[in-house]
């Protein structure tokens, strides 16, 4: 099954602090509910080890991560990971384009798209609840990210004590909000 997602949001740092920080796999992987960093592998990949619960299933993926394409001058960047399940269970890969925009009063936008490919148990859920999984892995990311970078210690704490797995409360949460507001425009498409 094949996701492709495009996510922009706004960071109250300088694009150089932000560019700092999101070339560093090490100190993303800190951000990713449920990403461990293992080690750096040279040449621009790294080991990390990301684990998610979705319902009664978890999986961990054992993963490489690169950076394909650094470009300083226009703050873009292109990364890779690939993971197999530990268990032998299926695998992902993920494929991201990032872009980072100065908006000139000390804040950074970030563009992403990405293609995520997941393949074993959790391709079972499809792809609306992989949608929904996605959008709250990357709003917990957002809130790390965010804490990190603009200094805020008390968010960054909570962020820190929740990186283990992404929480399976939120997950269902997230589901029912997605299920149920597609279910309420299909309601509203009738009725015009």
């Amino acid at each position: 099954m094949k996701v492709k997602m495009t996510k922009n949001f706004t960071i109250g740092a300088p694009i150089g602090d932000v560019w700092d920080f999101m070339t560093d796999i090490e100190k993303v992987s800190s951000c990713i509910p449920g990403a461990k960093y293992v080690e750096d592998l040279d040449d621009n990949c790294h080991a990390v080890m990301l684990t998610i619960k979705v319902g009664p299933i978890k999986s961990s993926y054992k993963s490489e991560v690169s950076i394909r394409n650094l470009d300083v001058n226009n703050h873009t960047l292109e990364i890779e990971g690939r993971g197999i399940d530990v268990k032998g269970k299926g695998g992902a890969t993920m494929e991201m384009v990032g872009s980072l925009t100065d908006s000139g009063d000390g804040t950074t936008e970030i563009n992403g798209d990405s293609t995520v490919t997941i393949q074993g148990m959790l391709a079972q859920f499809g792809s609306r609840m992989v949608e929904d999984v996605s959008n709250q892995l990357f709003l917990q990311f957002t809130k790390s990210l965010a804490a990190k970078l603009e200094g805020n210690g008390e968010q960054a704490d909570e962020t820190e004590s929740s990186n283990e797995t992404l929480s399976g409360v939120a997950v269902v949460g997230a589901a029912i909000k997605g299920v149920s507001g597609r279910l309420m425009d299909k309601f509203k498409k009738k009725e015009d």
